[in-house]
């Protein structure tokens, strides 16, 4: 008789959920690559942002963000432009290991960043390796790219592969547990963040899927090459922001509270929406989602946008659909 097949294996995108054949995605066994990614007008459009698994979208000063997205089960050739380190950054990449990608920054927040243990790369520590480069359309600061696959590679031997911190099902629980929604909004004071539900193709799935589509301060956020910033799930956490360090010229730049904190979370998956809470342990424990009653929260298999909203200065808006009419 011929032998039987052997039943396939597969593995799991520690930060999507996705499956894959195994040996099938060779990112899978490397580490992360996470960069402080510029979110102005003149930074925009960014390289690569859907290609992360995760995006982190955080206060900067003046009321303004920066991005933070998280690279792993895809790692793009070159992602940018790559800004400055900031408070927050330490407590959010922490557990994702890996490569942190920034262009120095402040002293203590430098400092904060090197003391989780992750690879730092910035232009000094890069300088002998042909890992970063400038790019020549762009006007600096906003011109500062790093190759991230090459990165990826370098650092493979040094670091462990990311932590997951959220779960993930085929029926999230927005879907099971939650009302439909068509869209949501985030008033940043100075700086508004729009999803509107459509749909999207990403690299893992063969069809279109439903997905939730960017738009920053009323234009379509799009990457280069033009494609419109996409995600399966859209977490607006409330988080209270300390602003305790003033820098002289820029005023006081806002850090968000996570270590050993938790607060309300607002999720979004497949045009339906749920409100649960987010916690946060130590500074090398992922953040985690619950429901309500305090159980494990699914998103939707795919990448996640996160954005993480200053309490009580910026603003949820979620649009339902209008009530159907007898």
């Amino acid at each position: 008789e011929p032998e039987p097949e052997p039943e396939p294996v597969y593995e799991t995108a520690a930060l999507t959920g996705v499956t894959y054949l195994e040996g099938e995605n060779p990112y899978l066994a490397m580490p992360a690559v996470s960069a402080k990614i510029d979110n102005t007008s003149s930074g925009r459009p960014q390289l690569a942002l859907n290609d992360a698994d995760i995006v982190y979208v955080t206060r900067v000063e003046v009321g303004l963000t920066r991005l933070l997205p998280v690279w792993h089960s895809r790692m793009p050739e070159s992602i940018g432009p790559v800004r400055s380190v900031r408070p927050v950054d330490a407590a959010i990449v922490n557990p994702f290991h890996g490569v942190f990608v920034f262009s120095g920054g402040q002293v203590p927040f430098k400092n904060a960043a090197k003391a989780t243990g992750l690879v730092i790369s910035d232009e000094d520590t890069e300088m002998n390796n042909d890992t970063y480069y400038r790019e020549k359309s762009r006007k600096a600061p906003w011109n500062l790219y790093f190759k991230a696959q090459d990165l990826q590679a370098l650092y493979a031997d040094q670091q462990p592969t990311p932590q997951a911190g959220f779960a993930f099902d085929a029926i999230p629980t927005a879907v099971s547990e939650g009302v439909v929604a068509k869209g949501l909004s985030v008033k940043y004071p100075q700086m508004r963040s729009v999803w509107d539900l459509g749909n999207a193709s990403f690299p893992w799935a063969e069809e279109p899927q439903t997905a939730w589509l960017r738009s920053q301060d009323g234009t379509p956020h799009t990457q280069v090459g033009g494609d419109q910033v996409a995600a399966k799930n859209v977490v607006v956490m409330e988080v209270v922001h300390d602003l305790s360090f003033v820098d002289p010229k820029y005023g006081a730049i806002p850090k968000a509270k996570l270590e050993n904190n938790g607060g309300i979370a607002h999720i979004f998956s497949d045009g339906f929406y749920v409100k649960g809470s987010w916690s946060k342990g130590g500074i090398e424990d992922p953040i985690q989602l619950h429901t309500e009653a305090g159980q494990e929260l699914k998103l939707a298999v795919g990448n996640t946008w996160v954005e993480m909203m200053d309490v009580p200065k910026s603003v949820l808006s979620i649009s339902f659909p209008e009530a159907a009419t007898e």
